[in-house]
């Protein structure tokens, strides 16, 4: 469900077109990312690889509940799926950049890419 502004809310104004959401304040931003954070330091603290298997009894469902409430829509589903690709990039490459060994090859290396 998508962020519901509050009246206290300072709404910055829609793009040209008025169809665009309203642009988050600095406040509702920061707002965001502490939300974020939190979650994903509940993730980290439980051993939890995605966000949709947060709602355990972790209290992890609960953090995610909340930054969907306070982020919007786009930006939530944003974080989940950026974290997801940054677990998947750390087991797949090293910290240098390589290719960790006895992982399986990308798609794209052929025969003479190693």
């Amino acid at each position: 469900p998508a962020r519901q502004m509050q009246d206290t809310d300072a709404i910055a104004p829609t793009g040209r077109d008025g169809g665009n959401p309203p642009v988050p304040t600095r406040g509702q931003r920061k707002q965001c990312h502490a939300r974020r954070d939190a979650f994903f330091a509940c993730l980290d603290a439980n051993g939890i690889e995605s966000a949709e298997k947060a709602a355990d009894g972790a209290g992890c469902a609960a953090l995610r509940a909340a930054m969907h409430e306070v982020c919007l829509e786009s930006w939530a589903t944003y974080f989940e799926k950026l974290r997801m690709m940054q677990i998947q990039k750390a087991r797949f490459f090293g910290s240098d950049g390589t290719f960790v060994k006895g992982q399986p090859p990308s798609k794209e290396a052929g025969p003479d890419k190693k």
